[in-house]
């Protein structure tokens, strides 16, 4: 089983490329779904409840590259991958594969409580902040992930909460030296803020937030 390292994953996001300018926006298909390769790493250190969540990413990464692989000139950028899909009305489709537009809006939803996670654990070094690993995951998670996962998933992630280590030896085990925290930390709200702010605005302003 591969293991995570924090420096290989921010690497992984600096890589992601946009064919197209704009706030709103999607990645290229290979680069993103490489990245997210590496989100679902990061879960094994979240605790039994998130094992799920890991499952999920891969399982999406692996239908993502299954688009791209179709055609990798035609499905290089997610954006035309999802708007040709929108135009022929299959995105909210069931099919096999699933459609990419559902497929990178669940993706993202993951995506989202990295950022919201690593943003939370910066805020409790600040003077004065007594926030925990606990505090951070609760936040992140209520605000990207919860609201998508039934009531037995959340009691599980709560229960994989309560077991949760330290914030120190969180970041130690993800291979983020405390010399290095501010850096990484910096690193991730220039790569993987932008994506995440991007696609939400897509999806937003095309009315797709909802797709089943």
């Amino acid at each position: 089983m591969a293991e995570f390292n924090f420096e290989t994953m921010l690497e992984a996001f600096e890589r992601v490329k946009f064919k197209y300018d704009g706030l709103a926006s999607l990645p290229d298909t290979e680069g993103f779904f490489l990245a997210m390769n590496q989100v679902a790493l990061l879960f094994d250190h979240l605790g039994g409840g998130f094992v799920f969540v890991r499952r999920d990413i891969l399982e999406k990464t692996s239908i993502l590259k299954t688009h791209f692989l179709a055609n990798p000139e035609e499905n290089a950028s997610l954006q035309d991958v999802v708007e040709r899909e929108l135009r022929s009305e299959t995105a909210d489709v069931k099919s096999d594969p699933p459609s990419a537009a559902r497929t990178l809006l669940r993706m993202m939803w993951a995506a989202k409580f990295i950022y919201l996670l690593m943003r939370e654990l910066e805020k409790s070094y600040q003077p004065g902040n007594t926030s925990t690993l606990r505090d951070a995951v609760e936040l992140a998670y209520d605000e990207a992930l919860s609201e998508h996962h039934s009531w037995i998933v959340r009691k599980a992630v709560g229960a994989a909460m309560l077991l949760l280590p330290s914030k120190e030896v969180f970041l130690a085990k993800l291979g983020v030296q405390i010399s290095k925290r501010e850096e990484y930390m910096t690193r991730v709200e220039r790569s993987l803020k932008p994506l995440v702010d991007r696609t939400y605005e897509f999806y937003t302003d095309r009315k797709i937030l909802d797709l089943p």
